[in-house]
């Protein structure tokens, strides 16, 4: 294929690799360039045992319509049942959310909250379940939220205790983020998650990955340094690999599929009106923690446990329906960026964590067989308030600047699908564009 069929995509995480299968889709070629050993980033896997474990990509929602095209056309992926089942301590009690009895479920959670809270939220729930796009940030249903309500926090509009009890649970696994850094704009995306009913791939997200290394261009232990622009036109990268060795990447132009700090640090020589755009989008640290016990700490019926603000540990789940035997550790929340910031190392954080999860769930930390933990600094997006605004604003700036695109989880929402549906609106962009040239 000729260059200008070509496309250079920075980032192989659910974004870049996304924008590659829609871009094959339309018959273009791409060249995805990863600073990590392996792709996949934040959804990526670790080995533990012998065996590989998936990290952020783990659930698939059914409802992953997008996400589900790209596995299948990478092969034959099955999927297993997984649900969703997490409990926290309410009133000394553990309080369950299952998906196979929802609202039953989610009402027992609620019980006892104001009848504006239940009111406000209820709306959105409803709104998100009649139409799932109405879930996604840029909807219209969004941008109305976020234009009535993003001038103070998500805490300003729901009681304390309605906040700890639903809101917290949601936004500190998904976002990384306290209540008080949030915004009732993007609060839909975290709805429609509780709404989806979610599966695994029965033999985890590794052969997904290898199978698209396979049929994909990927250069893999490879730092992107700059942008290449010739002729007033975003060409290619500069690159470096792992080895020391320099050079360049071109094409008809890239996509810079990152977190949005980095894109904004490449894309800042060449377009600095984007760049003050995405640094304007919130991140917060996570670290995962996956280990194994030589017996099952949860059961069939408690699955999962989300813990307080004054914890360290957002919450801690059994790895699958199968696998009652390996806890998946999650540190995130203002408590824990204090110790993902410090000096603390993965086994004191572990150690910490087996400590808070056995206050409910009877566990001896010397039952404990192995572990692996993997920290993301820039690992949960909690994006920005008015986000439609921000949205029409890098929009217009990269109107300004030719060959340059950006897609991911800051655009319409940090799921898999989410950022599947960013990189589809990213190649419609590019599509458009090359008609009017």
């Amino acid at each position: 294929m000729s260059r200008t069929d070509r496309w250079i995509i920075v980032g192989g995480g659910a974004s870049g690799l996304a924008a590659a299968f829609f871009l094959k889709q339309l018959g273009m070629d791409c060249a995805i360039v990863e600073r990590d050993k392996t792709i996949g980033g934040r959804m990526g896997t670790v080995e533990l045992g012998g065996r590989s474990f998936d990290c952020g990509g783990k659930n698939i929602g059914r409802r992953y319509k997008l996400f589900r095209q790209f596995a299948a056309s990478l092969g034959t992926h099955p999927f297993e049942y997984f649900g969703l089942n997490s409990s926290q301590v309410v009133n000394g009690k553990l309080k369950t959310f299952d998906s196979t009895a929802r609202w039953r479920t989610m009402l027992d959670l609620a019980r006892g909250a104001s009848a504006s809270d239940v009111v406000r939220f209820g709306n959105i729930l409803l709104r998100v379940k009649s139409d799932e796009s109405n879930g996604y940030l840029g909807s219209t249903y969004s941008r109305a939220l976020g234009g009535r309500y993003d001038n103070l926090p998500v805490n300003r509009y729901f009681s304390s205790e309605f906040c700890r009890r639903i809101i917290r649970p949601m936004t500190v696994r998904m976002n990384g983020a306290e209540p008080d850094e949030v915004f009732m704009g993007n609060l839909a995306s975290n709805v429609r998650m509780v709404l989806d009913t979610y599966e695994q791939f029965q033999n985890g997200l590794e052969p997904v990955l290898n199978s698209f290394v396979d049929r994909y261009e990927v250069h893999l232990n490879t730092d992107v340094e700059s942008l290449v622009v010739k002729d007033d036109r975003v060409t290619g990268v500069r690159v470096r690999d792992g080895h020391g060795n320099a050079g360049e990447l071109h094409g008809a132009g890239v996509i810079l599929a990152t977190p949005a700090p980095v894109a904004a640090e490449l894309a800042e020589p060449v377009a600095p009106g984007v760049t003050r755009q995405l640094r304007s989008i919130a991140y917060y640290p996570v670290t995962l923690i996956l280990a194994e016990y030589d017996k099952p700490v949860f059961s069939s019926k408690v699955r999962a446990l989300v813990f307080d603000g004054n914890e360290a540990l957002s919450n801690a789940g059994a790895y699958g329906i199968n696998d009652l035997n390996i806890v998946r550790y999650t540190f995130s929340g203002r408590t824990a960026r204090d110790y993902m910031q410090g000096s603390v190392d993965s086994e004191a954080l572990l150690r910490m964590g087996e400590k808070t999860l056995s206050k409910h769930i009877p566990l001896d930390s010397c039952r404990r067989r192995r572990f692996v933990a993997r920290g993301f600094r820039q690992g949960l997006c909690a994006y920005t308030p008015y986000h439609g605004k921000f949205i029409e604003c890098v929009d217009q700036e990269l109107d300004k600047v030719a060959g340059l695109h950006v897609t991911g989880d800051y655009m319409q929402g940090a799921s898999i699908e989410a950022c599947f549906r960013s990189a589809s609106a990213c190649v419609d962009r590019i599509v458009r564009k090359r008609r009017h040239q």
